[in-house]
């Protein structure tokens, strides 16, 4: 998704006060729930009063609108300056209740993949149907490249644990055993939003700050019509993106150089030129900050061992949360972070992670492909999303948020969530197309 509406408290204040209507009517008791937004001039904002309706939400934002906002999953006795899931100096607070919400996105923002999150979305839904004795709620559409199914558990086992504390962890391996079911039935959710008790999603009604489309319960029927019956009723802001009918994002059909000298013969992927994207790990608008953004090395070993060797290695370093990327042949990282680069070099050495150690030393910033190769033959090694890891060592993590990897992360289909307005650098990367042997 290429930019984004621009946003003016004006026009959001417009959207909420004059044609915004959040109905909170799909939660037993708003006031158990906590609220968070994003605002417009950045910092996230957690409401410090019980939210009773939509109308009270609203005057909470005052004077600094939201591009985005979202509610708890968990209901709570007392929703309001809630302590964090590790701080144990603060008595552990009293979970009333947690929803069952399963989380699946097809990126990027069209159609085409959208109707794709609707196919798995309802798949999901006739599978918990079958297999669990959830009570499906609702499912809505997020604003943007996908869906939020809402269900409830009549298992209430768990909240008979009079120890605040054990309580919340008895419910979170509740979910992490449902979940771990979801994903071996095939089923893509995102590995992270089900078994959290402190996860927050996005509030029907309200705007998503990317598309200017409005978050959506759907009718009953929807799910199970194509798109394109229904996507003229979502309503949305004057500033939102148009919905495109299919990926719109791809690289120029070029017409590559053929070589006429005879040489002897190599093999294909040796001796044919490539086309692809690339993006620099330096943050741009800061002096000496890069992301780290590199291919794993081969010797890593498959995929999955790739992965668990990069994250134990980025673990120990306190770096996270980290994106991965599968091409067919290697994985691709991205941390999104700002980071110094002596503070980057003083450790890639010990990570392992030669070739893009040597280019920080060399030029202080590294060009990484983030895409397919594109050759005579067409598309190759086009970049499939794996998961983001490594949120516990983001909590641990004092680097600042790099704005353009994060968009990039988002671009690429892997949307980072953000847990402080700590940001550094412009928004937009250093991209370039290259053509490489």
């Amino acid at each position: 998704m290429v930019g984004g509406p621009q946003w003016t408290e004006e026009s959001l204040g417009h959207h909420y006060h004059a044609t915004g209507k959040i109905d909170l009517g799909w939660l037993n008791k708003p006031t158990r729930h906590q609220f968070r937004w994003r605002s417009l001039k950045g910092p996230w904002i957690t409401s410090r009063r019980r939210i009773s309706s939509g109308e009270s939400l609203v005057r909470d934002f005052a004077t600094a609108m939201p591009t985005d906002v979202y509610v708890s999953t968990s209901s709570w006795l007392n929703p309001v300056n809630l302590p964090r899931l590790k701080d144990k100096k603060r008595p552990a607070p009293i979970l009333l209740d947690h929803m069952v919400v399963f989380d699946i996105d097809m990126r990027p923002f069209c159609k085409k993949k959208l109707d794709k999150a609707r196919v798995a979305t309802l798949e999901l839904r006739e599978w918990l149907l079958s297999n669990t004795d959830l009570e499906i709620q609702h499912v809505s559409f997020s604003g943007s490249k996908g869906f939020h199914l809402i269900a409830n558990d009549p298992d209430r086992s768990a909240f008979s644990e009079p120890d605040a504390g054990i309580r919340e962890e008895l419910v979170r391996e509740q979910r992490k055993k449902l979940l771990d079911r979801v994903i071996a039935a095939g089923h893509p959710v995102d590995p992270v939003v089900t078994a959290d008790t402190r996860r927050i999603i996005r509030v029907p009604g309200t705007l998503h700050g990317s598309t200017g489309w409005v978050c959506t319960i759907l009718e009953d029927d929807w799910l199970e019509m194509p798109i394109s019956d229904w996507v003229g009723k979502i309503q949305r802001h004057d500033l939102a993106l148009k919905m495109p009918k299919r990926p719109p994002f791809a690289l120029p059909r070029l017409k590559l150089k053929q070589k006429s000298v005879s040489t002897p013969k190599k093999s294909k992927s040796d001796n044919e030129e490539y086309v692809s994207i690339e993006v620099s790990s330096h943050v741009q608008g800061t002096k000496d900050r890069s992301a780290l953004v590199t291919w794993l090395p081969a010797r890593w070993g498959e995929p999955i061992e790739a992965v668990n060797t990069a994250q134990e290695k980025f673990d120990r370093e306190n770096i996270g949360p980290v994106a991965y990327w599968y091409d067919g042949s290697n994985v691709l990282a991205i941390i999104p972070r700002a980071i110094p680069r002596d503070f980057l070099l003083s450790r890639l050495s010990k990570i392992g992670l030669k070739k893009f150690d040597n280019d920080l030393r060399r030029f202080e910033h590294s060009w990484i492909r983030v895409s397919g190769r594109m050759s005579g033959q067409g598309w190759e090694s086009e970049l499939e999303p794996i998961t983001v890891l490594g949120y516990d060592a983001s909590a641990r993590c004092q680097h600042p948020w790099s704005s353009s990897h994060l968009e990039l992360c988002n671009r690429l289909g892997l949307p980072i969530k953000v847990d402080s307005s700590d940001l550094a650098g412009n928004k937009d990367a250093s991209i370039r197309i290259a053509v490489r042997r």
